[in-house]
């Protein structure tokens, strides 16, 4: 898989993507990437048990409910803690997260999706899912096909871009104004579209 260089709408700080990092990290046992990303006295990670509380949450009011999300919300700037919406976009990130098991930086998650999936000359989703994906109607339909394009990629995903794309998607759908060709839409269609054109020819 070819390495592009990921770009951030929403994450454009750094250290914003490290607490997000760090805490996926600590969910999932991470103990390499939490030495990697802290160095020294890096914390110890959360109880399995947290985990698979949020991979059993069906709705984004489920995981708010869950320790897991807790322990994401908290580790966020106070800025973010102040926005009752900005909770709600962190809850489908924590229950979409709760699913990728390897972190895979070398690539955005939508490209991810567009790149052949094993020599097959297709993709990891199909052009029919991918737009079904971004023409979710609602908070509880991202997540569900976000989880199912985390499957399809067998839980390997770049941590990180697949945050940024839900709280983009969430701040389009909670009215927030983007330039046309910063929408998440274009976004992720030229990410998709530029990898499934490196092998379909």
């Amino acid at each position: 898989m070819t390495s592009r260089k990921v770009y951030y709408q929403v994450l454009c700080d750094e250290a914003q993507r490290r607490r997000l990092l760090v805490w996926w990290a600590r969910l999932h046992g991470q103990h390499s990437l939490l030495e990697q990303l802290v160095g020294e006295g890096a914390p110890p990670s959360f109880p399995s048990a947290q985990r698979a509380e949020l991979r059993r949450c069906h709705t984004v009011d489920d995981v708010l409910l869950t320790e897991g999300f807790r322990n994401l919300w908290f580790s966020l700037d106070a800025e973010t803690q102040k926005n009752e919406a900005g909770m709600l976009a962190c809850g489908m990130v924590a229950g979409a997260l709760a699913d990728v098991r390897q972190h895979d930086a070398s690539n955005s998650f939508a490209a991810a999706l567009g790149s052949q999936k094993e020599k097959t000359g297709k993709p990891y989703a199909s052009e029919l899912r991918f737009a079904q994906l971004q023409k979710s109607d609602g908070m509880d339909s991202f997540l569900r096909r976000c989880r199912r394009s985390i499957a399809l990629l067998g839980g390997t995903v770049n941590v990180t871009s697949l945050a940024d794309g839900i709280l983009h998607w969430a701040r389009e759908h909670q009215g927030t104004t983007t330039a046309a060709n910063q929408r998440l839409a274009v976004r992720w269609a030229t990410d998709y579209f530029t990898a499934l054109a490196e092998y379909q020819k």
